[in-house]
This record gives C-alpha cells, structure tokens and sequence, in this order.
C-alpha cells in the first residue's frame, strides 16, 4: 500500500498540576522515534508528521514535520490539526498517554474537616469548591499536603478511526507482568473497540529488562512477533507498506 502522509504519536503526556509542577510518565520515545525511521525509507512517504512529549527522543530522518506537545488536550488539539489538514495515510499512535489529569487540588486539613463524603459527586464539588488552583498559579508549600483529585482524560485513540475512515490505524496496549493470553486479549479487545487495524501488544517486564517483545495484533487475532525496538519498528513499517520483515 502506498502511503504519503504518516502520523506518529510519540513519548508520553505531562498534565499540569499547576504552572510548575505536573505528573506525567516513563515514556522516552525511542520506539517512536524508530517508526519514523522506518517510515522514511519507505518508498512513496512524502510527510512524517511526528507529535510528540516535551522529553521525547526526536528521530534524525528526512521528510518529518515535528509537532511538540504537553498535556493530553494539547495532543487532542494536535491531532485534530494533523489529521483535518492533510488526512494521514497512516497512524502509528505509541504515545504513553496518561489515563488521568489533574481536576482539583485541596489540602489534608480541608480534607480532614470534610466529614466524609456521601458520593462521588460530593466528592467533586467539594473539591472544586475549595480548589487551591483556583488561587494561586503555583500551589504555595505553606498550604499544607495537597491532595489532588484526578478526572479520566479522553481517549485519543478511538478518534483517529473517526477522523480518518479510511486510514490504516496501529494502536499499542502495554500492560505489566500478566500472561501472554491476557496481553493478546486485551490487545484485541482495544483494536475491536477502536477500529484500529492492529495493535502492538507489549508487556513492560520486557521493556524494563531491555529485551522489549512486541506483538502485532490484528483483527483475526493473528499475531506477528518482533523482538527488539528495531525489529517492532521496521516490522510495523513493512506490515503498512506491504513490504516484508
């Protein structure tokens, strides 16, 4: 398949807990950055549109137009740029995305005199009624504990389907120390949900010991396995391509 404009979310997330400090993830970007590599050797690859974390790894290839983001509403923002303004040909969405953001910030003493909470609804406006954020830009140390509520953040990846019907999509499912059926599952059970036309399943225990193993799902749950970044990069690029690994 020949493919023009590639899109490639790279690195992880940070999400502000207020204008100096914020929580935000492991991720380096070295996979990403090695799916762009693959991609820019391909033949007909026009555009590598690379949107990626603040600290993420930045590939040395031809032909990429980088994208720098934050917070998971900026990659929201970016993405929605990316794929109105020149409709990718292909998704490759590795982004480490956080699961939360940060809703309200109150300290342990309010907590304290709260007296307990009736729902998760009172939880909340209570919360935000008291919301240090809402005071000061940096929460000041003097405050006292901060205890932070945190909110879902929205799903990025369901989107691109949406965005691009006629795209071919990879999503990625990292999971911790479970077996290999559970990781294949899951993996499948996220392409189906998704629309995605695969997904690279991979387990951390791999990638913390260096040794990271990738699987590459698709919709009849047939899995292509890749030992090492490289391999998963070079083999993510043939699969899209229609070229062999």
């Amino acid at each position: 398949m020949m493919l023009k404009n590639i899109l490639i979310t790279s690195g992880g997330t940070s999400e502000p807990v207020d204008r100096i400090r914020s929580i935000t993830n492991t991720s380096t970007g070295t996979l990403g950055s090695l799916i762009a590599q693959a991609f820019s050797g391909a033949e007909g690859v026009e555009n590598i549109f690379y949107i990626h974390g603040k600290n993420a790894v930045i590939p040395d290839c031809k032909r990429l137009i980088t994208v720098p983001i934050c917070s998971t509403d900026d990659l929201l923002r970016a993405v929605r740029s990316v794929c109105e303004q020149h409709r990718p040909d292909a998704v490759i969405h590795c982004m480490a995305v956080s699961d939360f953001r940060v809703r309200s910030v109150i300290s342990s003493d309010m907590l304290a005199l709260s007296g307990g909470f009736d729902s998760e609804e009172s939880v909340g406006e209570f919360f935000d009624s008291r919301n240090l954020l809402s005071k000061y830009n940096k929460l000041p140390s003097s405050a006292g504990d901060p205890v932070i509520l945190l909110e879902k953040t929205p799903k990025i990846l369901p989107l691109f389907r949406e965005l691009l019907p006629q795209a071919k999509i990879v999503g990625f499912k990292l999971l911790d120390g479970v077996p290999h059926e559970e990781l294949i599952d899951t993996a499948h059970r996220l392409l189906m949900k998704s629309g995605c036309d695969y997904v690279l399943a991979n387990d951390y225990r791999t990638v913390e010991a260096g040794d990271h193993q990738g699987y590459l799902v698709d919709k009849d749950k047939r899995e292509l396995h890749f030992s090492g970044k490289k391999a998963i990069a070079g083999g993510i690029a043939a699969r899209l391509t229609g070229g062999t690994e």
